[in-house]
């Protein structure tokens, strides 16, 4: 596994990341594109061997709680990585995650931070994605709780090849609201 491929995930329960995940699916089906599992990237590219990026997964989960993240309004964009997504309310817990995920990762610098769940990846012409946007059955607000954190394999953008490397669950004391 070369360095730079791997990824930080924050995963919801397993009851939203069911209805999520169909989502996803759905959407796959229609435009042909990957299904992946549904998640909130919190770092994108780690430069560390996978060793100690495990390692330093471990020791955040323990000291992290589950955190319950406001999904508000669905947006499209032409970049593949922010293709259609659900735009995550930054509030104080989930940047606080953020930024011990960063530390425990030793990522340099304030990396920059734009919380969303993805709902498909694609190279779809915008309008499109508009379209897609539109066909989305989620109801909107909705609130997730995300109860785990996972380290994945994601070499380039083919999600057929992401592979998931370690997890662990959120386990402080800290209750979600």
């Amino acid at each position: 596994m070369a360095v730079g491929e791997l990824s930080l995930w924050l995963q919801p329960e397993p009851a939203a990341a069911a209805e999520l995940d169909a989502v996803i699916a759905r959407l796959a089906a229609v435009h042909g594109t990957a299904p992946f599992p549904s998640h909130l990237t919190l770092l994108g590219v780690l430069d560390q061997d996978p060793d100690t990026a495990v390692a330093a997964l471990a020791e955040l989960a323990e000291a992290a709680g589950p955190v319950r993240v406001r999904f508000g309004e669905t947006r499209c964009e032409p970049a593949w990585h922010r293709s259609l997504y659900l735009v995550a309310v930054p509030e104080p817990a989930l940047r606080r995650l953020a930024g011990q995920a960063a530390q425990a990762f030793e990522v340099s610098g304030s990396p920059a931070f734009e919380p969303h769940l993805s709902l498909q990846y694609s190279e779809l012409p915008v309008a499109d994605k508009l379209r897609l946007a539109a066909q989305v059955e989620l109801r909107l607000p909705l609130s997730v709780r995300f109860d785990r954190l996972s380290l994945w394999q994601t070499p380039g953008s083919d999600a057929r090849r992401w592979r998931l490397v370690a997890e662990h669950r959120l386990t402080a004391h800290r209750r979600a609201p």
